[in-house]
């Protein structure tokens, strides 16, 4: 009897050690289509995504999905909010959503903290070839709103971005009226070796240039205090497609020591094309190369435009 009560007492021993593991390992089992859906965070995209209108690119941004798996295809809506300038629900013909086929998420696992990797970004397109000429910046967000499985969020905990600025700028084509007109000339740089350069708060026209309807052109007075008004030199450049301002080499002064003071934009400063046409800013190099045979070169010489 007492051996019959022992043998008893193992059995409920290992059954109780066996339910217990049974209990563990359901407590640990993984949950493969619960997560949530976010903008890729860690600095994957900058605050503000800026493009501009003359390069008619696709802007396509990116949409992370924290779910290991999905066994259906996974709608993600989106609204577009307006903040200045055209209204983007007007001017885009986007539907407010997109479609992550079944199976394809972003997830690297756990151990993927960096923002950088992600196996698979469905995308929010948007076909800037689509606006009207733009007069001024174009401001919206994007903002991810909903998902079509009730297990998936937008979003965890208020800790995961869920929304992505736009600014999309006029366009560099003359023919839109941008960045052509009356300017404020100022020189921040200051005094050069031979005292002004160019005169600040005279006023100068800028017109389409001669290399293309990226280009325009204007006049200033060069070293007024040597040349008396004479010459007035023409300053052109270029807004190229990078998103930079390039100044044309070879500005021909008419002045210099024992030959002509040649000017030529600044290789190693190039400046950021404007959003808007408010204010032009260019980098020049004064007796370039050495130019004018008058013991200086390569004079850094900023010039701002500020329009009237």
């Amino acid at each position: 009897m007492r051996k019959t009560i022992k043998l008893f007492s193992i059995l409920c021993i290992i059954a109780g050690f066996t339910s217990c593991d049974e209990s563990s390992d359901l407590g640990f089992e993984p949950t493969p289509e619960v997560g949530w859906v976010q903008i890729p965070g860690d600095g994957y995209y900058p605050t503000v995504i800026e493009s501009h209108q003359s390069l008619q690119e696709i802007i396509r941004v990116g949409v992370d999905i924290q779910v290991p798996t999905t066994s259906s295809d996974l709608t993600i809506s989106y609204n577009l909010v307006s903040v200045s300038g055209l209204d983007p629900n007007i001017n885009f013909s986007n539907s407010g959503s997109i479609v992550s086929p079944a199976g394809e998420t972003g997830y690297m696992g756990p151990d993927n903290s960096t923002g950088i990797d992600y196996v698979y970004l469905p995308t929010i397109d948007l076909d800037v070839s689509e606006l009207p000429t733009l007069t001024e910046p174009m401001v919206f967000d994007i903002v991810l709103t909903a998902t079509s499985s009730s297990s998936i969020s937008v979003g965890f905990n208020d800790e995961k971005p869920i929304t992505q600025r736009i600014s999309i700028c006029p366009s560099f084509d003359a023919a839109s009226g941008n960045l052509l007109g009356d300017y404020v000339l100022t020189v921040p740089t200051g005094l050069g070796s031979f005292g002004v350069v160019f005169e600040d708060d005279q006023i100068v026209s800028i017109t389409e240039g001669n290399n293309g309807s990226f280009s325009r052109v204007f006049e200033a007075d060069y070293l007024p205090a040597i040349g008396a008004g004479n010459p007035v030199v023409p300053v052109e450049f270029v807004l190229v497609d990078g998103g930079n301002i390039t100044v044309l080499d070879g500005i021909a002064s008419g002045l210099g020591c024992a030959s002509e003071i040649i000017l030529n934009g600044d290789p190693g400063n190039l400046s950021a094309a404007p959003c808007g046409d408010t204010v032009i800013v260019l980098n020049l190099l004064d007796f370039a190369g050495g130019s004018g045979d008058c013991g200086v070169a390569d004079e850094p010489v900023t010039i701002v435009l500020t329009k009237v």
